[in-house]
This record gives C-alpha cells, structure tokens and sequence, in this order.
C-alpha cells in the first residue's frame, strides 16, 4: 500500500463504446496521480490509444501530468478485444504474475463476465466501476455512481453480496477534475443558456429550439457535437443572429457552462457535470441509455426531464421553452419591488443549492484515496 503503489486501468474508448469508460478512468488516474501512485492504462486497440492521448493533451493542466511523466503509462494487450475481455486473460495473468509492485486493478467495461475476475481475484486486488448490476461481481471495490434514494439503497446492497467494499451513490461520480471545486454563479437576471445534445442531434433539437426561443434578450450557447449534421445550417443561421453563439472541441467545458444561467441538455452524463455546477437544467432523451439518467433526476425533483425526441419532439421543445421562461420569469416577478429578490431567482438559488450538495465533484478523489489504501 501507499504511494508506490500502482493502479492498472482496463478500459477502452472507441467508435462503438465511445469515450465515457475513458473518460472517467481517467479523472480517478489523475487523482490516483496526486497522491503518488503509479497509474498504467491497458487498451485493446489504437482507437482508445488515439483517444486516451487527445484527452492527456486536452488536460487544463497538464503541468501535473508533466510532474507525474515517471508514473504515468500506457500499455495496449496484443490479445485484447474491448468486447471479448476472456481472450486477453492469459495475457493479463502474465503481466500481473511477473509484477512485484503491490497493485490494484481498476476495471471499467460493460463485457466483463464473472469468470474473468474469478481468475484475477487470486493475484491482484480489483476495483469494477458498474452502470448495469448484470451479476454480483466478485471485486475488492465495487463502485456506482447511480442517483439511489434511501428507499432502494437495500436493493443496491443485496446486489452486491460479493463485493468487499461498497461505494454507492453520487459522492463517487467521477467527474473530470475541471469539474472540481467550481461552482456557478446564480445571476438576478437570465441572459445566457446552454444547450447541448452530446455528440449528434439526429432530431434537429438545436435548430427547432432556436426557433422556440425567439425572445432575443436570451444568449443562446449552443455545443455542437463532431457528429452534429446540422453543423453547416448551424453556422449560417448564426451569421444572421447575433444571439446565437456556438462552441466546438471546447476543452474547458466547466468554465463555458459557467458563463450560463440555465441549461437544456441530452441526458447522460452532461447533468452529473451541470448538477456538479448547480446550472438550472432541464433534460430530454433520444436514446435508449439516457433514459434511467433522466428519469432519476426527474424522480428526486432536481433536474425535470421534457420528454423523448423520439416520440414526442414538439412537446419536448415546447416543455424546455417552458422551463426557461418559467426560471426567468414569472408573474409575481412583476409585483417584486427592486429591493427585494424575484421569485424566479430565488427558485434558481434553491436549485443550485440542491444540485452542489447532490454531487460535490470529489467522486474521483474519493475512488483514489480508497485505491490507495485498498
């Protein structure tokens, strides 16, 4: 145990997994990185190589990488495929086995099955960060962030028997660190909205939003997605108003939802980031593994879901436009003296405060001390 201690993640990211497993393995290496422990990432193919290297170079800070270069690697499994984690075993066995250091092996991937930690449990301690609860994972650390009220934190429980140590709930959502120890600022007035559909927007949502918000008075932050086929319409509409601006390959997302009032967003991890925040948002779906996000959100009164794009676009624009009027404006604002508080606003600051205690943006930190002393 201790600081010479060192960490193998085994995740991937590519074109069918996208970058999430990536993504949040890396905010807990870098934490992991902090407090002196060695950090070794295996990859099964060049695809997570590529990206695994653009999210290093995108780093806010990559001073700390630079401090960390002796205790950070990257190792690509010659028999690896992301979606067949039994073929790499006996490759895996062997680099564990010819180890001396004392390490963990933190595991981020939705194909792993109870025979591949079966076989790793006798020869390293493991840590599994799980979405699905497809089987009781025999693991050190079992780590899911899921939003779980007190009334099924029984049933989580019982669904993990096999697991050593349990780390439940949001306190260990494993937010990227430009997420950490930032807040927004909760404005009188609402003048600037963010509005995302994660990497594409296969219904049009940016564009029929634009026409549901006509009210210019609004700045419209719209982030465009690399597979967004609306990008070039986008564009020349944003030529002719001059309230709508709009964002790619941003790399410090906090400090651009910061600038923003309230946010419209797909669901996913987008709202961990916002509630981080405590950004007023409201969501909407147009995937099937948005949906369990959204509806939790909904269920615990913190962020309201407008619907599916799928089923139901027009009342899904309809109910967003509804929600930025709603949290900018209402009647009793027009009786509020100028020496008292509106109630919009006041709505606003109730959320925000809601939102900053349900996830502090420590997740990953915490997931690293546990690392460090598992």
């Amino acid at each position: 145990m201790g600081t010479n201690r060192l960490i193998y993640f085994r995740t991937d990211g590519n074109s069918q997994i996208a970058s999430g497993h990536l993504v949040r393995c890396f905010s807990v290496a870098l934490s992991c990185l902090q407090l002196g422990l060695k950090v070794c990432f295996l990859i099964s193919d060049e695809d997570s190589n590529d990206l695994l290297t653009r999210i290093l170079g995108s780093h806010p800070a990559p001073s700390v990488l630079n401090d960390c270069e002796n205790n950070f690697s990257i190792m690509r499994l010659k028999t690896a495929a992301f979606d067949h984690p039994d073929q790499e075993l006996p490759e895996v066995l062997s680099l564990l086995t010819s180890n001396t250091t004392s390490a963990v092996y933190f595991l981020d991937s939705y194909y792993v099955t109870e025979s591949y930690l079966q076989a790793l449990r006798p020869l390293i301690k493991i840590a599994y960060l799980d979405d699905l609860k497809l089987f009781d994972y025999p693991v050190d650390l079992l780590i899911n962030y899921d939003i779980i009220p007190d009334t099924a934190m029984p049933a989580y429980r019982a669904a993990y028997q096999n697991a050593g140590k349990l780390f439940l709930g949001t306190a260990y959502t494993p937010l990227r660190s430009q997420f950490q120890d930032k807040k927004a600022c909760i404005r009188k007035q609402v003048s600037h909205l963010f509005i995302t559909t994660g990497a594409s927007d296969p219904y049009h949502f940016c564009l029929k939003f634009i026409d549901k918000i006509i009210d210019s008075s609004f700045i419209l932050h719209i982030l465009i997605g690399k597979f967004n086929t609306d990008k070039e319409t986008l564009y020349r509409l944003a030529r002719e108003l001059p309230y709508l601006i709009l964002h790619e390959n941003v790399s410090d997302m906090a400090s651009l939802m910061q600038t923003c009032d309230l946010a419209v967003s797909a669901a996913g991890t987008t709202l961990y980031e916002l509630c981080a925040l405590g950004i007023p948002t409201i969501s909407f779906t147009i995937a099937d593994n948005q949906l369990s996000s959204a509806q939790a959100f909904e269920e615990i009164g913190l962020i309201p879901c407008a619907g599916d794009m799928r089923s139901n676009p027009e009342a899904v624009l309809q109910s967003a436009a509804d929600f930025v009027t709603s949290m900018s404006y209402n009647a009793k604002d027009k009786l509020a003296d100028a020496a008292s508080l509106s109630p919009s606003y006041t709505k606003r600051v109730s959320v925000h405060t809601r939102m900053c205690h349900l996830i502090d943006g420590k997740g990953a930190y915490r997931i690293a001390l546990a690392l460090k002393s598992l």
